[in-house]
């Protein structure tokens, strides 16, 4: 359902009638498991009809650009801020805790997603409104992005599932070092296989209107309806139902009722201040990807069993609103961390105030050689060539000096008005 969100956008049928709209149900649209979206989308634009199913086809030009720029947004802060984040976690060892090692996996698959959902979905559905990367890159596109999606839900749930023992259950052993690679191991096994059907089944199929598609190619509308809700289920409400059972619990854990175990003293009271705010921000986390994804999900899960909905006007609005939401969800996390983490704050500070003063030495050398630049041309113009003038004294001699020598002087007075000053780089021709 994820990757039909991420790509579905994304190709669109042109001059295609409504028999053929139909006919696109047995060949699903690739676009991101969300792909149910494409055929979604796919149904909006010809039930309204429209000559082409692009979004930029009979759009106001403000709303064009604004959609453009819409999604360009998305990129930007997603892989800006995902990579910031990503950077400050690997370069301070200090900050590698069991949760931010979690949130990084997470940034990861957001960069994987904004750098490669979102903007193959944008050029192919905004702009060109066909697939034009090949077979080949219809099946890894689409692939990748059901990956990104899967990764991001299964560590949303491991990370919810160790805070849920570290705080609900404080006396057992904390996860070691082994078992979070264990863990990150079988995340990730789970999600590069979770996709494979996609993998398998996606291809390009020219439409009548000439137009190839990325297209999951299934037997028969029932066989994709029945592949839709199993990926629903399996990447988004399955662990949201995990999710929100731990948070509930570790909520009701830290805001009513006192951890087990735990003392009165102040660096109990501290720690647990500490716990609070750490499951805020997860919270926040796990909150911001329902909201995100649950809007392309219904509209997906309703279109699939009663398409009529289709018909609606108003849904070509609908459906690019929720698409959209959902493909912003990779640039919320990094301003959430920022927002509500303190050593996060610090970190990027630090990291700011490093970038400032090494742009500073950058200028200061740029501007030194920039000084040593004019001297050079100042004393060029004076006696013709220098070959080399190697140290500051031996500009200042020759500034001190060149008001007194000719062009006519020999290089015997010269010698002698510089007193003994011993010049490297100076050659007799110069002075003649």
């Amino acid at each position: 359902m994820v990757q039909r969100d991420c790509m579905d956008s994304l190709l669109i049928v042109t001059h295609a009638t409504n028999d053929n709209v139909h006919n696109l149900g047995a060949n699903r649209l690739n676009t991101s498991w969300p792909s149910h979206d494409l055929t979604t989308f796919t149904h909006i634009m010809n039930n309204s009809n429209k000559s082409q199913a692009g979004v930029s086809n009979e759009q106001p030009v403000y709303a064009q650009v604004i959609i453009v720029l819409m999604y360009v947004l998305i990129i930007l802060v997603a892989v800006g801020g995902n990579l910031l984040f990503s950077y400050i976690i690997v370069m301070n060892p200090k900050m590698r805790s069991l949760t931010n090692l979690f949130l990084l996996n997470i940034a990861i698959s957001d960069i994987v997603k904004a750098v490669i959902c979102n903007p193959f979905t944008f050029i192919a559905n905004l702009i060109l409104l066909y697939w034009p990367y090949g077979e080949f890159m219809c099946q890894v596109v689409t692939y990748i992005q059901v990956v990104a999606v899967f990764l991001s839900s299964f560590t949303l749930v491991a990370m919810s599932v160790d805070r849920y023992v570290a705080i609900v259950k404080p006396m057992r052993p904390r996860l070691s070092k082994r078992a979070f690679v264990v863990t990150m191991i079988i995340i990730w096994l789970l999600s590069l296989s979770a996709p494979l059907p996609t993998a398998i089944l996606s291809k390009i199929i020219v439409q009548p209107s000439g137009l190839g598609l990325c297209l999951e190619d299934f037997e028969n509308n029932h066989n994709k309806y029945i592949y839709s809700i199993a990926i629903m289920i399996l990447q988004y409400f399955a662990p949201l139902a995990v999710i929100t059972v731990t948070n509930s619990h570790i909520g009701y854990i830290v805001w009513i009722k006192r951890t087990p175990g735990e003392a009165e003293q102040d660096r109990d009271r501290r720690m647990a201040a500490a716990k609070r705010r750490l499951v805020k921000m997860i919270i926040i986390v796990v909150s911001i990807y329902a909201v995100c994804w649950l809007p392309l999900h219904v509209i997906t899960l309703v279109g699939d069993s009663n398409p009529t909905i289709y018909n609606n006007p108003h849904m070509e609005l609908v459906w690019l609103c929720a698409h959209w939401l959902a493909m912003s969800h990779s640039c919320y996390n990094p301003i959430v961390y920022f927002s509500l983490n303190a050593t996060f704050r610090k970190s990027l500070k630090h990291l700011t105030t490093m970038c400032r003063h090494k742009q500073k030495r950058l200028q200061q050398r740029f501007s030194l050689r920039t000084n040593k630049s004019d001297v050079w041309d100042r004393d060029t113009d004076m006696y013709g060539s220098v070959e080399s003038l190697q140290t500051k004294s031996t500009v200042g001699v020759v500034h001190a000096l060149h008001r007194n020598v000719s062009r006519a002087d020999s290089c015997d007075e010269w010698k002698s008005l510089k007193k003994g000053t011993k010049l490297k780089g100076l050659t007799n021709d110069m002075y003649l």
